[in-house]
């Protein structure tokens, strides 16, 4: 395998910039069978995952967490099993919209792909060079499929992965200590959110393909289907002096 080619941080800045302004062109209840599991390796594996190493490090813009260097892995780890798939799923889809928007979403990581690993290097963060064991079943299961299969199980284990990793960016983004890795997250949920829009864009992201919703407290009842409600007044009307 060739080594990461030298980069200045002038070029990086130009790859995602070129990529978040769009220059390139489940599961809970799901269908396929697609768990909730995290994008980490088995235990003895080999890979570089998990929580990236305890505790938080001094290093560029300050102190980086664990959670911090476990987006970047992740984000690794997501190139290295998606990329493959979504080359595959560009010549074998059986519908044009997943051949199209599957080719896209590999295009992107390979993108996105440069810019992390030199963000990873900014910040001394190891990155691994292969899938995890969970994500290497998966592409096992999509290879085995064929036909409209094969589609809506590329699209749920891939819409699947990328919302787990879009959360992980939002919970990056709000906790993090560090101001470089700060701005590089809000970059990752554009990033992210324009591979959403993609394997949406399929037509195979479906109620039954989606995860359950996430347990909250203190929402309100749902209102009465016969009872129409006039919008809440503005906020600044019910404030003390309007």
């Amino acid at each position: 395998m060739r080594g990461p080619r030298p980069a200045t941080a002038a070029a990086a800045c130009v790859l995602a910039a070129a990529l978040l302004a769009g220059g390139c062109a489940p599961m809970g209840r799901q269908t396929t069978d697609g768990g909730l599991q995290p994008a980490r390796p088995a235990a003895g594996d080999g890979e570089t995952g998990g929580d990236a190493g305890q505790g938080a490090a001094e290093t560029d813009g300050g102190l980086l967490s664990a959670a911090d260097r476990l987006l970047l892995v992740q984000l690794r780890q997501a190139a290295l099993w998606e990329i493959p798939v979504g080359r595959a799923a560009a010549r074998r889809g059986s519908q044009e919209t997943t051949r199209t928007n599957l080719g896209q979403i590999a295009t992107r990581h390979i993108r996105f792909d440069e810019v992390n690993r030199q963000m990873a290097a900014k910040l001394n963060v190891p990155l691994p060079n292969r899938p995890t064991a969970t994500q290497q079943s998966w592409m096992s299961e999509i290879t085995g499929k064929s036909g409209t299969d094969y589609d809506k199980t590329v699209v749920a284990r891939t819409r699947t992965a990328q919302g787990q990793l879009y959360t992980r960016a939002a919970e990056v983004r709000a906790s993090t200590r560090n101001t470089v890795m700060r701005k590089y997250a809000q970059q990752v949920q554009t990033f992210l959110n324009g591979q959403l829009k993609r394997l949406e864009n399929t037509g195979f992201v479906t109620v039954d393909t989606l995860p359950d919703p996430p347990a909250v407290t203190g929402a309100p009842p749902p209102g009465s289907p016969n009872q129409r409600r006039s919008p809440a007044p503005a906020a600044t009307s019910v404030l003390p002096g309007g």
